[in-house]
């Protein structure tokens, strides 16, 4: 029945109108709500198309030839991060919508009309304005990058990519979010930030070249490629969200250079596949290690307890001798691409190999964490709160362990094979017959071939 009905419901999210809501091709009568209840699920609505799209991405870079354009455990990986995030937020809505209503109740500077296609506008405009300055902190405001890496940490840049999200990059952006607050109404905030979001779901992608005189305006594939290069001269550029006016104004814009094409990832590769770590590890750089460093001579390179919290909040890229300026609440580098490495003349990307039976039994385990959420999604407002936590533990367990197969961690069997039988144990307990055969299949496939 529950397969019957997450069937129903990817067919019906697959609806023309739907596909509007990437290119934020709607009108302000159709997406005017009175009540934050009333707002639509706009990225369930659309997550029908995220997946059409990533198969015809991967069709058309395999027709081409271009084997260096996804590989299968980046993809699962950037994948599992999208799901992540959405797990983590309250109710399915951004989470710092609770902190935006309570503003907004309290401090509104004015009682804009909700119905005003001008109140729309003007929402519109201080959304994307919103977006650029949250993003240009989560990635020049010191540990606020360690939010956002986990976005930038694929060597490929292909539809997946837009859905490696940082699970906790809700916390980081939530002041930028509420500014807006002392005059936008919270249904028409909560609106323009989904299709904000979802609008940079089609940019991510190397198959859509420049867009010519769009290209003065709007964000594109071409802009957002410079941001996610890892060259010197795309460092810290192109933070727009829908537009890019913003970074022509503020003076971030870079144009992508037919000379030199962006090469993706961060300036220092992870290597790794490991779900949490990907998500986490950047906190304890910034937030502990950094301060600790030492110079050859033994001497500390940011001496003194104040020195060691100032270097938290300054640039990721900050070190003794670099020059900053204040932009906003931060310091941010004058020269961005300053300390920056040349890209290797030879890339190598990170991909261990995968034998087909690992390859087989990792998709199988991701085929089911997806129909899970998706099932997790309709009712998790309704789940006690044991059953609640069993759901998320299963989904979160299952990403990290494949992640773990991927990076051929010699734990990873021995972890895998404690997760399925405990898996087996609450299928049994909660008559859970789908989830028991699946678990036993499983550790019968784990035993005979992995």
């Amino acid at each position: 029945m529950a397969l019957s009905a997450n069937t129903k419901d990817f067919v019906a999210n697959l609806h023309p109108d739907n596909l509007r809501y990437l290119f934020y091709l709607v009108t302000p009568n159709e997406t005017t709500y009175y009540t934050v209840e009333e707002v639509p699920q706009f990225i369930t609505k659309v997550s029908g198309w995220f997946l059409i799209l990533l198969i015809l991405e991967f069709l058309v870079i395999w027709v081409k030839g271009h084997k260096d354009g996804f590989a299968y455990n980046d993809t699962i990986t950037s994948i599992s991060a999208g799901l992540f995030q959405q797990l983590l937020k309250i109710g399915g809505k951004t989470s710092s919508l609770a902190c935006y209503m309570y503003v907004h109740e309290h401090y509104r500077l004015v009682d804009m009309p909700i119905d005003s296609s001008f109140t729309w506008v003007v929402a519109f405009i201080l959304e994307d304005l919103g977006y650029y300055l949250a993003h240009r902190a989560i990635h020049e405001a010191g540990i606020f990058w360690s939010f956002h890496q986990m976005h930038h940490s694929s060597e490929y840049y292909n539809l997946s990519t837009a859905l490696r999200q940082g699970a906790v990059q809700e916390i980081g952006v939530t002041f930028f979010d509420c500014l807006q607050s002392f005059v936008v109404p919270p249904p028409m905030f909560l609106t323009h930030k989904l299709l904000n979001t979802i609008y940079q779901f089609w940019i991510h992608t190397e198959l859509i070249p420049n867009l010519g005189p769009i290209e003065f305006i709007f964000n594109t594939p071409s802009h957002h490629r410079v941001h996610h290069g890892r060259n010197p001269y795309c460092i810290d550029k192109n933070y727009g969200g829908t537009l890019i006016i913003w970074d022509r104004l503020f003076g971030t814009f870079e144009p992508e250079r037919r000379e030199e094409k962006p090469v993706y990832g961060l300036v220092e590769n992870v290597k790794s596949f490991n779900q949490l770590w990907l998500q986490f590890f950047e906190f304890k750089y910034l937030g502990w290690d950094k301060g600790r460093m030492t110079r050859k001579s033994g001497q500390p390179l940011f001496p003194g307890f104040l020195n060691k919290i100032k270097v938290i909040f300054l640039p990721a890229g900050y070190f003794p001798g670099t020059k900053t300026y204040q932009f906003f609440l931060w310091r941010t580098k004058c020269d961005t691409g300053e300390g920056i490495p040349r890209v290797e003349k030879n890339v190598v990307k990170y991909n261990p190999h995968l034998s087909l039976q690992h390859k087989f039994y990792t998709f199988l385990q991701f085929l089911v964490v997806m129909f899970v959420y998706f099932n997790f999604l309709k009712v998790r407002q309704t789940l006690p709160w044991t059953t609640f936590a069993m759901n998320m533990l299963y989904m979160i367990s299952t990403l990290q362990v494949i992640g773990m197969f991927f990076d051929q961690h010699k734990s990873a069997q021995k972890l895998e094979s404690i997760r399925q039988l405990c898996t087996t144990l609450y299928a049994v307990y909660t008559f859970n017959w789908p989830l028991l055969f699946v678990s036993l299949f499983s550790e019968c496939y784990l035993m005979q071939f992995v």
